[in-house]
């Protein structure tokens, strides 16, 4: 009897023990790598060289078609093929454009790894950005995706609380919405972003 007890015992206080999530190396690696890439590219001089740099980073490290259509959500179904290129090359120049812009606000910062987490075919790495000027730090969390080649790539950025990919597909459902689902608006509305650099937007 009193073994059972103690066994039931163990069991239940096992239970309560916290679940220790599988770290994933070769996502902080990934995650690095394209930090340690940023912080180069904050070094050029050029605006049109900063852009590019940041292009080709994107292309490489992000797969760039997949977040384009999260972004749109269940209107991803409705569009043409051509209405679709079209939307993703705009999304691509937009989000170049105008986070190439705000990376350059940010000086003398180091990202720093805290932990990661693998999830089937999801990693999450939780970082601090930090600043030499005593500024407080900026929790940043990368959500990489496996493709099925092997490959990790960025999928998502939380940002001070706020998934980056998700609050840009609020917008774009939102302009829909209030735009009697007209996808011209949107198109227009991407433009107007390009051409500010600015993610701000009017539906």
């Amino acid at each position: 009897m009193i073994k059972k007890i103690v066994i039931l015992c163990s069991v239940f206080f096992l239970s309560l023990a916290p679940v220790m999530a599988e770290k994933s190396p070769e996502a902080e690696a990934f995650v690095m790598d394209v930090s340690n890439r940023v912080i180069d590219i904050l070094s050029y001089t050029s605006a049109t060289e900063k852009e590019n740099a940041f292009r080709t980073l994107l292309n490489e490290k992000a797969n760039l078609k997949r977040i384009a259509a999260f972004t749109l959500g269940k209107y991803r179904r409705q569009l043409s093929p051509t209405e679709l290129q079209e939307f993703q090359s705009l999304f691509e120049t937009m989000i170049t454009k105008v986070y190439a812009n705000r990376l350059g606000t940010y000086e003398d910062q180091q990202i720093i790894v805290l932990g990661s987490e693998k999830k089937k075919k999801d990693y999450l790495v939780e970082t601090e950005l930090r600043f030499q000027d005593g500024s407080d730090p900026i929790a940043i969390v990368w959500r990489m995706r496996q493709e099925k080649d092997g490959r990790i790539t960025l999928f998502d950025l939380r940002v001070l609380g706020i998934w980056m990919a998700l609050e840009q597909r609020e917008t774009f459902l939102s302009i829909l919405k209030n735009n009697n689902e007209n996808f011209d608006v949107l198109l227009d509305n991407l433009r107007q972003q390009i051409a500010t650099g600015s993610t701000k937007t009017s539906d």
